[in-house]
């Protein structure tokens, strides 16, 4: 596990008992294990006491414990949700080995919102101003979480093991480095491994979502990716580890870059609140019921039930979710409205996002006469730009230092010779070596 090789308590797993403790809650949840594993290792650099030791009090001693950390974590003015996520793993570990609480803990404002969780979401209008001072990966990210409701966990778990892919996309098609989709709104399949509550349940990306993952997927493949069904759909920027998934953790920082530079301070979630009080509108409007918000959005409830039992749900209730979906979205979710745009004006935006992606400023792209640009200029621009950030010019090929050469190889460089004067020439691994 990569991430407990980074813990500073991943030693308090070298206790047979705590670690079948930690792994039998990571069944359940692995952010949960980790961060109860991060509680408990505070609890013990703070209270001098280890799990084994915590394990091996008597009942009563063990009750009176939980109360001394309480009351020591409320004169340190924590609030009661803090103390509270301090006490389940505790109490957790406790169970674990027999032991029973007897005393009831009594934690005051453990039920309250925290200033965070009090939030407003943005508006349309404030929506659409994080957009632009997004880039394409960012609005992919952002316009999942608020147009189709999904949990930031979805697009990439906790470890970076698993995440949304290619596949579940099942209305979008990939041809000849297109990308369309047979339907828009289209839909977007959680699988079970990626679902909160274990079970498979699927929502809609409305078409200002889709026009943006049409853009991002286009660029992956312009610059050399090949997109299978399996791929990750955000994925690292480095190109040597396309296709790989992210954490959740970097998901949310590259969605909280847009957020700061158009000038908010939400936290990424706010997506997803976003997502639940428009449609909250439209249920009030009468364009979609309370059923059908709940289901795409995870949670349990009647339409989760049917799911379950039917494995699937007929296709004329799935084309009215869709219908009804869309009506919802347009008049509620999306930040641009339908309008008859130029070929001139699409070819345009495209090329910018594709150049600013690549690399290149503003000032930059202001020199260009970005309708003219061929697909080969565009390559070509990209290609320089590339070059020009390893210290290039039209040259694939560099000299380097012997004792440098170690470094690059591990970066992806080749090997071509050696020089006189401890030099080594090294150049660029060609796409499809």
């Amino acid at each position: 596990m990569p991430q407990l090789a980074r813990s500073p308590y991943q030693a308090l797993l070298e206790d047979t008992d705590f670690r079948r403790w930690f792994e039998n809650v990571r069944r359940g949840s692995v952010a949960t294990a980790h961060e109860w594993l991060r509680r408990i290792g505070f609890i013990q650099k703070t209270f001098h006491k280890s799990p084994k030791q915590i394990a091996s009090l008597k009942p009563k001693d063990a009750g009176n414990f939980i109360l001394d950390v309480v009351s020591a974590l409320e004169s340190q003015k924590r609030s009661g949700s803090y103390i509270s996520n301090c006490v389940k793993p505790l109490k957790s570990w406790l169970e674990f080995n027999g032991i029973a609480i007897q005393q009831r803990i009594k934690i005051p404002g453990r039920g309250e919102l925290t200033r965070v969780a009090d939030e407003r979401p943005p508006t349309p209008e404030e929506l659409a101003k994080i957009f632009n001072a997004a880039d394409l990966r960012a609005k992919v990210a952002c316009s999942l979480v608020a147009f189709s409701g999904l949990r930031l966990e979805v697009l990439g778990d906790f470890l970076g093991d698993d995440g949304l892919q290619i596949r579940d996309f099942p209305e979008m098609i990939i041809e000849n480095g297109v990308v369309d989709f047979k339907n828009i709104p289209t839909v977007v399949i959680v699988r079970k491994t990626l679902s909160k509550t274990k079970n498979q349940f699927f929502t809609f990306l409305c078409s200002e979502g889709c026009n943006y993952l049409k853009q991002y997927l286009e660029w992956r493949i312009r610059r050399g990716e090949k997109l299978e069904p399996k791929s990750a759909l955000i994925t690292p920027q480095m190109l040597k580890l396309a296709g790989q998934h992210i954490r959740t953790i970097n998901i949310g920082d590259l969605m909280r870059k847009p957020i700061r530079n158009a000038g908010f301070q939400w936290r990424p979630y706010v997506f997803r609140r976003y997502f639940d009080t428009r449609l909250m509108i439209a249920e009030s409007d009468g364009l979609i019921i309370r059923d059908w918000r709940v289901f795409w959005m995870g949670h349990k409830g009647d339409m989760e039930a049917t799911y379950t039992v039917n494995k699937r749900l007929p296709e004329d209730v799935i084309e009215k979710m869709r219908e009804a979906y869309a009506k919802a979205a347009e008049k509620y979710l999306m930040t641009v409205k339908k309008e008859t745009v130029t070929k001139e004006t699409v070819v345009k935006t495209f090329n910018e996002q594709f150049l600013r992606m690549a690399g290149y400023s503003d000032e930059e792209i202001d020199q260009l006469d970005l309708e003219s640009l061929s697909p080969q200029e565009i390559q070509d621009l990209i290609k320089k730009k590339s070059l020009q950030s390893l210290g290039l010019s039209n040259n694939s090929q560099k000299i380097i230092a012997v004792e440098d050469l170690k470094n690059h190889i591990s970066e992806g460089w080749e090997f071509v010779c050696m020089l006189p004067n401890n030099e080594a020439i090294i150049r660029l691994p060609k796409i499809g070596d």
